[in-house]
């Protein structure tokens, strides 16, 4: 190439366009200012090296260029993202000039692990990529957009030694560390598991605990000692089969349990990945992003303790659970026919006292009255028998469990002291309750019939109930209205998790979030919102191009929410021009994930507690509101649901999904779900940032409930609650 003809040059970069002249840039150049990596301004690695370039060839800084790729003849067009933002830009397109070395490109397979919290604790999903030889963080990258195409909203984290996430590289297996008695210092979890191995001609090699990682990993014996037999750990031995990754799973679980910091922060990603495993390496060093997501899944269930030994970890997580026995008898009761029960005597209240050893066999112990009491309409009744003895507790949930632990107890006492009442001929058992500090007195009654799951039926009757009450047994039901948290666990449903206020982000990122979604209103800045997202991964430069015609107030607007965000930190540069805009997105997980919906999840919470405000402070309304609600079907053993806001006034529940894509959304999957939590469709609020008001009223046209975007979220949401309000009366404190 002629470098004397810089105006003919300037002219091709700024229109956007191929010119075949720049195939004729000599080789020399080529090979001193570009690498064979197809990426956002990929002739270099660094800014400097690219701001070079671009001043030595086209007199241009890297900021004005943009964008550009260096492609090898048989790399896809459609496979590379830099050159769909070369598309979407059109500042310069670079596409297949001659680079002086030819990549290895191919497709290849990683699972993606996610913790769920039950039985197993970890749901795979196999995804296919484009994978560069040579490329790690590339191909992390490639992974991670793989899974965002699908569903754009997962919080994913590389747990490798090449992640770019600290939270990642902090726990891979060469970071971690696990506290053995045996030795002095603490050693990195992937040096454990190659020492302990026991093969046919050879180890454990405890030789190894002491060194390098790197020279673990090379150590010859590891690979010529014959077949792989078992793990030998401190005078224990653990198999190979028929669990081959168990081991070094629980090894991981050990040591994350051990690092309560580094473990708390994996908690705020619901997706691990992990580019070491592929199917052939797993031999060798395991799978970390599914030992990962196993503890993520154990700590949401509250099933930490089972860590602590190798055998209670194979129980809980290898095992699948068996389902809980239908009668009250055990399963050796029931191979053996009891005694015929002599008749009751006969006493003013028809009952008689826990003397008699053959009725013993009919009474339910503390562990069989825990599964009874594990029945979804009990969970409304332990609430009320905790209210009315005086229990306080932070939420609905840890009220009920107190109501349980308060029932339990009370019951125990009676059978050690013998105070429980027999009527063999009604099958009822009843027994004293009483809590001294609040003065609760009160009658616990089981009552027995083979309809009922595991034979029996509890309810509970205050000192104050009259006779006729008592006769006809029936369930108390408090007064006040339901809150959303108790209508979720009347429909059967144990919270799992959710955000509580002294967990939301500092104000002033509330503050951002709910300005961002203000500026959402305008078109301008949704489609500059969507399109930071279509190059969240990758990293380097892009340049925003406003589209002809903005209005001021438009331009306004975008500048505005764009300096709001880089004052906050979001971007690691950004310069602002009448007609362009031109970033770099700040490398940071926190940042994307702040980017990619929760500013939304944050301003749609806002913009429902304004309205619960207003009802409680003009109308007196009962309200209550939770937001990021994990749920877990007891019927369905690691079966969960989210819900991104749930709220109640006067006990009409409602819910609220955000979503800040348009890509992949199972609406379907929300009408189904409106029926497992016993509400109709027209209490169900689809906020998606990505639509049009005319493309919100046609997904509300196919799917029986109420779709908004940022701009008619307040409308939607006044009207739905108006509708359910006016047809229940202002003043009622209607029960759902």
């Amino acid at each position: 190439m002629n470098l004397s003809e810089p105006t003919q040059l300037w002219q091709a970069v700024q229109a956007g366009t191929n010119l075949q002249f720049l195939n004729l840039i000599s080789k020399n150049q080529i090979q001193n200012a570009c690498w064979a990596v197809p990426k956002p301004l990929a002739f270099c690695i660094r800014r400097m090296q690219a701001a070079h370039f671009c001043k030595m060839l086209f007199n241009l800084s890297a900021d004005a260029c943009g964008v550009g790729t260096f492609c090898t003849d048989g790399f896809p067009e459609a496979e590379n993202s830099a050159m769909q933002h070369i598309r979407d830009c059109a500042i310069l397109d670079l596409h297949k000039l001659v680079c002086p070395k030819k990549l290895e490109v191919f497709m290849a397979t990683r699972t993606i692990c996610f913790p769920i919290s039950g039985y197993p604790y970890c749901r795979e999903q196999p995804v296919t990529f484009t994978w560069i030889k040579g490329s790690k963080r590339q191909n992390i990258r490639a992974v991670h957009d793989a899974v965002h195409t699908t569903d754009p909203d997962v919080s994913i984290l590389e747990v490798s030694s090449a992640s770019v996430q600290p939270e990642g590289e902090g726990v891979s297996s060469l970071r971690l560390l696990l506290h053995l008695d045996s030795v002095a210092q603490d050693v990195p979890i992937s040096t454990v598991f190659e020492a302990t191995k026991v093969f046919e001609h050879g180890g454990p090699f405890a030789d190894l605990l002491t060194c390098e990682p790197p020279k673990v990993h090379k150590d010859t014996r590891l690979r010529t000692s014959g077949e792989l037999l078992r793990y030998s750990l401190e005078e224990s031995e653990y198999p190979t089969e028929p669990y081959p990754d168990s081991f070094f799973e629980w090894l991981y679980c050990r040591a994350l349990k051990q690092s309560p910091e580094k473990a708390a922060q994996l908690s705020r990603y619901n997706a691990f990945s992990d580019i070491a495993a592929a199917a052939d390496s797993k031999k060798y060093y395991g799978d970390s992003s599914r030992a990962v997501a196993i503890y993520v899944g154990l700590a949401a269930a509250g099933k930490l303790p089972c860590i602590d030994s190798y055998e209670s970890f194979i129980a809980e997580v290898y095992t699948e659970p068996k389902p809980l026995p239908k009668s009250g008898k055990s399963e050796v009761d029931s191979k053996t026919t009891p005694e015929a029960p002599e008749p009751a005597k006969e006493t003013l209240t028809a009952e008689s006292p826990q003397s008699n050893n053959a009725n013993a066999e009919v009474i339910p112990d503390v562990a069989q009255m825990e599964h009874i009491l594990e029945l979804p309409k009990v969970t409304c009744l332990l609430l009320s028998l905790a209210k009315n003895a005086g229990l306080s507790a932070n939420n609905s949930s840890e009220l009920a469990y107190k109501g349980k632990e308060f029932l339990l107890d009370t019951y125990q006492k009676a059978l050690k002291n013998k105070t429980l009442q027999i009527n063999i001929q009604k099958n009822k058992i009843t027994f004293p309750m009483e809590e001294h500090d609040s003065g609760f007195h009160a009658v616990g009654m089981l009552t027995r019939s083979p309809a009922w799951e595991y034979g029996w039926k509890f309810n509970y009757l205050t000192e104050n109930t009259s006779g006729a009450e008592k006769s006809e047994v029936k369930e108390k039901i408090p007064p006040k209205p339901l809150t959303a948290l108790e209508h979720l666990e009347r429909c059967g449903y144990k919270i799992v998790q959710q955000v509580v206020p002294k967990k939301l982000p500092p104000i002033a990122v509330q503050r951002m979030a709910w300005k961002t979604g203000e500026a959402l209103c305008d078109p301008v800045v949704v489609d500059f919102l969507q399109f930071i997202r279509t190059h969240m991964q990758s990293d380097g430069s892009f340049s925003f191009r406003i589209p002809k015609g903005t209005s001021k107030n438009s331009f306004a607007t975008l500048s505005e929410i764009a300096q709001t965000w880089d004052k906050m930190g979001l971007f690691a540069s950004i310069v602002i021009y009448p007609q362009n805009i031109v970033y770099e997105l700040a490398q940071n997980e926190t940042v994307r994930h702040f980017l990619s919906g929760k500013w939304l999840e944050l301003f749609v919470e806002h913009q429902v507690q304004q309205i619960l405000n207003r009802y409680q402070e003009e109308q007196g309304a009962e309200v209550s509101l939770c937001s990021n609600v994990i749920l877990s079907e007891a019927a369905s053993a690691g079966s969960t649901h989210e819900l991104d806001v749930a709220f109640s006034i006067n006990g009409k529940f409602f819910w609220v999904e955000a979503k800040s894509s348009s890509r992949s959304i199972d609406y379907g999957k929300y009408a189904s779900l409106c029926e497992k939590l016993k509400v109709t469709s027209d209490r169900l609020l689809l906020v998606n940032s990505d639509l049009s008001v005319e493309e919100c009223e046609g997904v509300s046209y196919f799917w029986n409930y109420r779709v908004a975007n940022c701009a008619t979220i307040t409308q939607e949401l006044e009207n739905m609650i108006a509708k359910q309000i006016e047809s229940a009366g202002n003043a009622a404190l209607s029960i759902d």
